[in-house]
């Protein structure tokens, strides 16, 4: 018994990290599709994407856990039976249901893990990675100023930059400031760029400022003017999904034009690692269902089923929005549809 537990728990293993290293490299492509539109003004080098792609696996987790989890168990145990493995241990007197003890204490590990990633890593991450993109774009906004262009890459500003001697250094700047109500036009002959810890600043040299006051255009004329910058990050504004636990119980109780939304975030990150377990059970009755389809059966299974899962929790998230039903009816909806097929087909194992 423990020489068949350890191979199946080795072959568990290796299908379900497979899995995750699959499922998260599709779901990360989104992930970069954002980032690239965020830097593709200033571009990003290699390992400051890699951190980005690191800080964010924990929020990919949350969601490719459960899946891979399930699709491991369909793997393993659909190639058991596949190679007859399956048969040959109920005809040597070990129970079908008692084969399944790897893949139980296995869930029960990835639902900790959930537990924590939920509620505390994905957060911080996501965190983490908005801090870390305001750094990466106040280092590197001095590269988006092209010489010979408008850029347009810092929130209400456009700058022209006829020459450009070296990545600090400006020759005949056009700034045109439309931050306020009145837009104001700054002409220098020089410019230098300055560095700070979240924007950047220009040390325009020898020009002049026109501005609208009282209905009349007004010229001021400097020999130094200090123009601040700020990079285009409104996109990244903290969500609700970067809240801590103690963050969306807060809101909760004082947001009450956002509470469905605030409970609905808090359900999610509970039903997920609930899910880790309900697959486990799940799996059993599946793998049945799979026969002897083999590796296929069970990823075209595993797909399924959590294709039909995230189709109702939108559909419950949109219900309870919409206020046709609870927060906590729409957010556990799809648990429950789960936890009920489970218990059903689990239920025919035994009969």
């Amino acid at each position: 018994m423990k020489v068949i537990y350890k191979a199946l728990t080795r072959e568990l293993l290796q299908n379900i990290v497979l899995s995750i290293v699959f499922l998260n490299a599709v779901l990360i492509i989104e992930k970069l599709l954002k980032l690239s539109k965020i830097f593709a003004s200033v571009g990003i080098d290699l390992p400051n994407l890699a951190l980005f792609m690191i800080l964010l696996q924990p929020q990919l987790l949350i969601f490719t856990i459960p899946m891979a989890l399930l699709m491991g168990v369909l793997l393993t145990y659909g190639r058991t039976q596949t190679d007859n493995e399956m048969t040959i241990f109920m005809v040597s007197g070990m129970p079908y249901k008692s084969t399944f003890k790897p893949a139980i204490y296995i869930g029960l590990i990835a639902f900790s893990i959930n537990v924590l990633m939920s509620f505390y890593l994905a957060p911080a991450g996501v965190s983490l990675v908005r801090e870390k993109i305001l750094t990466v774009l106040a280092e590197r906004a001095p590269l988006g100023i092209e010489e010979g262009v408008f850029n347009q890459g810092f929130k209400g500003v456009t700058i022209f930059v006829k020459e450009k001697p070296d990545s600090l250094s400006l020759k005949e700047v056009i700034i045109f400031d439309e931050r306020k109500d009145d837009t104001k036009i700054v002409i220098a002959k020089q410019g230098r760029i300055k560095k700070e810890k979240e924007n950047i600043s220009l040390s325009l040299i020898d020009g002049r400022v026109y501005f609208n006051k009282e209905a009349s255009l007004n010229e001021l004329r400097f020999k130094e003017y200090i123009f601040k910058l700020y990079p285009n990050i409104e996109q990244i504004a903290k969500k609700i999904g970067e809240m801590s636990l103690f963050e969306l119980i807060t809101g909760i109780k004082k947001e009450k034009q956002k509470v469905v939304d605030y409970k609905l975030e808090l359900y999610r990150r509970i039903s997920l690692p609930v899910l880790c377990m309900i697959s486990v059970f799940l799996s059993p009755s599946l793998c049945l269902l799979v026969g002897r389809s083999g590796r296929l059966g069970g990823i075209t299974v595993g797909l399924g089923i959590f294709a039909i899962y995230y189709i109702v929790m939108i559909y419950g998230a949109n219900l309870a929005k919409a206020e046709r039903v609870s927060s906590e009816a729409g957010s556990f909806m799809p648990v429950i549809i789960m936890g009920i097929l489970a218990v059903f087909l689990y239920s025919g194992i035994r009969r």
